[in-house]
C-alpha cells in the first residue's frame, strides 16, 4: 500500500477539533432529529386514522416539531461566526455543518411533511387524493436537492469563489425548512379559537388546502434549492451598509406586528416572501439587463461595460 505523506497532519487536525462552533452546529442536528422523534410521535400514539387531524395532542406534536427546526436554524446561524469570531474555523467544522444541514434543512422538513400528507391521505374530505407513489416523489426530490444544494456549496468554497455574506445563489437549505416548518405552524394554528386575522382573510378549509399544496410546494422548494435565483441573506442585508431602505423597515414593522398578533401566519407570510423574492429579483435584473443593453439598428447588441454578477454563494 502506497504511503500517505499527509496522514500525520490530516490526524493532527483532528485532535485539534473546535469545541464550541462543533457544539452548535451538533445542536442543529440534534433538534432535527428532535423535529423527526416528535412528529413519529403522533403515528405511534395516535395512528394513521383520519380522525387524527383535528385532534389537538396532534397539533401540539407538529407544532413543537416547526419550533425545533426553527430552533435548529438558530444554532446553524450561529456555529459559523462563533467559530470565525473564535479563529477556530477547520475543514471538519465544514464538513460537519453540511452533514447537520442534510438531516436537519434536508430529511427531517420533508419526513414531517410527508407524515402530515399521509394523515390526511385516507379522508375523503381533505381534498387530496390517493397517489402515495407521487407523495414519496415529492418528498425525495426536496431531499434529494437539498443534499444537491450543499454538495454544490462545498464544490464552490473549495474553488475560493468570493462571498460577501449579501446574497446566496438559489434558495438556502435553512431557508426551504422555514417554508416548511412555517406551513406546519400555521397548519397547527386551527386549534386556536382567536386567530382574528386568519379568519378575516381565509375561509376555514385553508388549513386543508394549505395540505393539499404541501407536496407541491415541497418540489418548488426543491428546484428553488438547486437553481442559481438571487437570495438575499437575510442578517447579511440588514447589517449591510447598501440595506438603509426605508421601505424595507416599514415592511419589517409590519411583519413584526403581524407575528405580535398571530405569530403563524406572520412566519408564514415572512417565509413565501423570502421564497419569491428570488425568481422576482432575478426577473428584475433580467429585465433591467435587455433595457441596459438594446440591440442596435443591425439587430446586434450594443458594446457595454461588462456587467458584474453580484451572485455569491452563501453559507448554509
Amino acid at each position: 500500500m502506497a504511503p500517505q505523506p499527509n496522514r500525520p497532519r490530516r490526524l493532527r487536525d483532528l485532535r485539534s477539533v473546535p469545541v464550541l462552533p462543533s457544539l452548535i452546529t451538533l445542536g442543529n442536528l440534534y433538534f432535527g432529529f428532535l423535529a423527526m422523534a416528535k412528529v413519529t410521535d403522533v403515528v405511534r400514539e395516535q395512528g394513521m386514522s383520519v380522525d387524527v387531524i383535528r385532534n389537538p395532542e396532534v397539533l401540539g406534536h407538529f407544532e413543537i416539531a416547526a419550533f425545533f427546526l426553527f430552533l435548529a436554524m438558530v444554532f446553524d446561524a450561529l456555529d459559523g461566526r462563533v467559530a470565525r469570531m473564535t479563529n477556530q474555523t477547520t475543514a471538519f467544522g465544514g464538513q460537519l455543518d453540511s452533514l447537520a444541514d442534510v438531516v436537519t434543512f434536508g430529511v427531517a422538513p420533508a419526513f414531517c411533511a410527508k407524515v402530515l400528507i399521509n394523515l390526511y391521505e385516507g379522508n375523503p374530505d381533505a381534498l387530496l387524493p390517493p397517489h402515495p407513489k407521487v407523495y414519496y416523489f415529492c418528498a425525495a426530490v426536496y431531499v434529494l436537492c437539498a443534499a444537491m444544494r450543499l454538495a454544490r456549496f462545498n464544490v464552490e468554497a473549495a474553488a475560493g469563489e468570493g462571498d460577501d455574506h449579501l446574497e446566496f445563489r438559489g434558495l438556502p437549505t435553512p431557508g426551504a425548512a422555514a417554508v416548511v416548518a412555517a406551513v406546519l405552524a400555521f397548519w397547527c394554528s386551527r386549534k386556536e379559537t382567536n386567530n382574528v386575522v386568519t379568519g378575516w382573510l381565509f375561509p376555514p378549509e385553508i388549513f386543508d388546502h394549505v395540505v393539499v399544496a404541501l407536496p407541491g410546494l415541497l418540489v418548488l422548494l426543491g428546484l428553488a434549492m438547486v437553481s442559481k435565483l438571487p437570495y438575499p441573506h437575510a442578517f447579511g442585508l440588514l447589517v449591510s451598509r447598501r440595506a438603509g431602505s426605508f421601505p424595507l423597515l416599514a415592511s419589517l414593522v409590519l411583519l413584526i406586528g403581524l407575528c405580535t398578533v398571530e405569530w403563524q401566519l406572520g412566519l408564514l407570510v415572512c417565509t413565501l416572501t423570502y421564497l419569491l423574492s428570488g425568481p422576482v429579483v432575478g426577473l428584475y435584473r433580467l429585465v433591467r439587463r435587455g433595457r441596459v443593453d438594446p440591440p442596435d439598428r443591425d439587430g446586434e447588441g450594443v458594446a457595454s461595460s461588462p456587467s458584474v454578477d453580484l451572485t455569491v454563494p452563501g453559507r448554509y
